[in-house]
This record gives C-alpha cells, structure tokens and sequence, in this order.
C-alpha cells in the first residue's frame, strides 16, 4: 500500500513540475524562435529577456546603445514583447507594444543596435514611419532603423519610376504604413514634382506584391521585339562566328533585320541609362527596367532627337532607327537583355510582367487603399 501511495505521489509530483515549467514558458511561434509576453503587475523587461536565454552583457550592450533603451526600465501591466532570435540563437528584433506609448522596435545586427519608434495613427491601428532623404535613400532608411529587407522592397518597387541618383531631393519622403506585419502594407513616397503610393496585395500563392490604386504594379510587361522586323538575322548564340573579326564568338543577343531607317521602340518602360556611341555597338542605348534588368539597342543609324541619359522613355517610345553603325554588315537592330549584368536569351527569357489585383478582390483594395491615405492625410 505505501508503495502504490508513493508511486502516484511521484506521478502527481510529475505533472505538477510540467505544469509549472509549461505555464512559465514563453509562447513559441512554431519553433521560429519567437517569444511573445505580456508584463503583469511587478515584471521587469529583463526577466523577459532572460527567459529567452539571452545573455546579461548582451543586455548591458542593448541598455547602453540607445537613449530610448530607457523606455525598457518602466513598463506596465498590459504592455507586450517580442522577442525575434535567429537559428544560432542571436538576438533579430524586439518590438514594445506599449499600452500608453508609440512602439518601439528595435533590431540588432552586426553593426549594433537600430531603435525606431513607429507613429501611431488612432483611428484605424495603422503605424507609420517615415524616411525623409537628406543623402540618399539607403542611408537615410537606415538610420531611420528601416530593415535592409524592407528597403529592398522600396528599391525594388520604385526604382520602375525613381532614378535614386538623379531625381530624389533633400526633403523629400518615403512613408511606410504598417499593421503589425513585417511587410509594410503601403509605401508611398512624396516628393516635390509627384507622390507615388504603393499598396499591398496578396495573391492566391500567397505571395504579396505592391500596386497603384488602378490595381496595377509598378513595373511593365516587356514586349517581345523592339521594332516591327523582317526576319531573325542572327539568335543568342554562345559560339559563331563573326562575319567582320572572322574569329569564333558568343553572340550575346538577337539581332532583328530591318530596313534602314525603320523607328526602334523601348520594349517597356524605363530609365535611359546611357546613349552613347561605342566601336562595337555603334550608336547605342541602353534603358535601366527596375533595378535589375537592362535592355540593349545597337548599330542604330541615329538617336531620336533629345535622348538624354536620365530621362524616362514609356513603353513602345521611339528610342532611335534601324542602321548598320559599328561592326556591322548591314542594316538590323542588335538587340540584348541583361539580368544583373548578366546576359539573357531574348527570345526564350521570360522578362517580368505586369500584374494586377484580381477583379474581385479590386473594390476592397480600394477601399483599404483609399483609407489608408486617408488616415495619412495624403
């Protein structure tokens, strides 16, 4: 009888201890190594911070590097953590809710610490924060404490419309709306000549992209051609050989016959990178699509007249005419795409297109658009 008593006191010993240790233990999100809390009456940050198994120098280094590190010393019941760690367990990010206060977050990286506090608008819960540029966007978001993910998706967003090295001025502004997610749910940015807003949608995949507010994004699709031609002359080829050098050569485009003198068009919309007259290309341009990909035309007979790098050429624009500058044989355009500098087949190489919110989903982004700016008295 003693035996069969001590057995079950040792079993219920058991499930009292697990009990304690799962009721102390901070919520996980699917192991991703996130631990969410909420202070109660008598907490502290750093008993929070503990609990994730971060180290005291590392909170000393956190406390030191920030002014604002001193909100962290005076919370109240209700205010809320999370605490991001990466897979070798290394402080990522922390974000203070508090229930009085605008939130704060604050990542880490190798170069230290980034502490941001996010503008709260009361009438809908949308957070804002702004970048305003006084050297160039990169720095200036950074020292705002955008994440560099987040400025990748402006660059990569913007660039379809913004040349970052000539058109952006001091004062001008990037807003990014936030709901919580770790994606902003709208970029906009305000400058003096045009404000561009951008809105988040996400698709059937699941993958989120930015549009206007016509439910289209940003970027262009690509036509296939830059100009009506007669034939395919030459294709992308890794080795032919070159009817002027008589040597075996990659041929790194595709190369349209036309008459001489025939209008040459911007396959998309674009940037003009260069216009330039080069030995091998002859008269040349090259158009920036996003901050990717490159377009190529060359042996043009001349330029359309005031063609400047800079400038900003639409979709189906007259860029030049069909001739036979350079080393060339004849009259055709020399035609190239470009993927981060690296060469691409144009007739096989499937260059972005333009994507649109679905029909109907478009009468909610809208509508959540719409609010959006209005709630930012844009």
């Amino acid at each position: 009888m003693n035996l069969v008593s001590n057995k079950i006191r040792l079993s219920l010993c058991r499930l009292l201890i697990l009990a304690a240790v799962l009721f102390v233990l901070p919520v996980h999100a699917h192991n991703q190594h996130e631990f969410n809390f909420e202070a109660s009456r008598g907490d502290a940050f750093y008993k929070f911070f503990f609990k994730t198994g971060l180290s005291g120098g590392l909170l000393n280094e956190l406390m030191a590097a920030d002014g604002l590190a001193k909100r962290l010393n005076n919370i109240y019941p209700g205010d809320k953590f999370k605490i991001s760690l990466d897979d070798n367990h290394n402080l990522k990010k922390i974000i203070y809710k508090p229930v009085s206060a605008n939130p704060m977050i604050i990542t880490s990286s190798k170069e230290g610490f980034r502490f941001l506090i996010v503008n709260v608008q009361p009438t809908a819960g949308i957070t804002h924060s702004t970048v305003v540029i006084t050297k160039s966007l990169n720095y200036d978001a950074k020292k705002a404490g955008i994440e560099a993910e987040v400025i990748k998706l402006m660059v990569d967003n913007f660039s379809w419309e913004l040349d970052f090295n000539r058109d952006l001025s001091k004062g001008d502004k990037f807003i990014l709306a936030w709901n919580g997610a770790d994606k902003p749910i709208a970029m906009i940015y305000v400058g003096k000549r045009k404000t561009i807003p951008l809105f988040s949608h996400e698709g059937t995949k699941g993958k989120t992209n930015y549009y206007q507010i016509n439910g289209k994004t940003l970027n262009d699709s690509f036509f296939f051609a830059p100009l009506k031609y007669d034939r395919i002359s030459s294709s992308f080829q890794k080795r032919r050989f070159h009817p002027i050098q008589k040597t075996w050569k990659s041929h790194r485009g595709t190369d349209f016959a036309a008459p001489q003198g025939r209008p040459v068009y911007a396959t998309a919309k674009g940037i003009i990178k260069h216009v330039a007259v080069l030995s091998g290309y002859g008269n040349v341009v090259y158009i920036n699509h996003g901050p990717h990909l490159t377009t190529v035309y060359a042996h043009m007979s001349r330029f359309e007249k005031g063609l400047r790098s800079g400038h900003r050429v639409s979709k189906g624009q007259v860029i030049g005419y069909v001739g036979s500058t350079g080393m060339s044989t004849g009259p055709h355009l020399h035609y190239e795409i470009r993927l981060d500098g690296v060469h691409k087949d144009p007739e096989k190489y499937n260059t972005l297109k333009q994507l649109t919110v679905p029909q109907g989903s478009m009468t909610e982004f809208v509508r959540h658009a719409k609010e959006v700016l209005a709630e930012l008295n844009i």
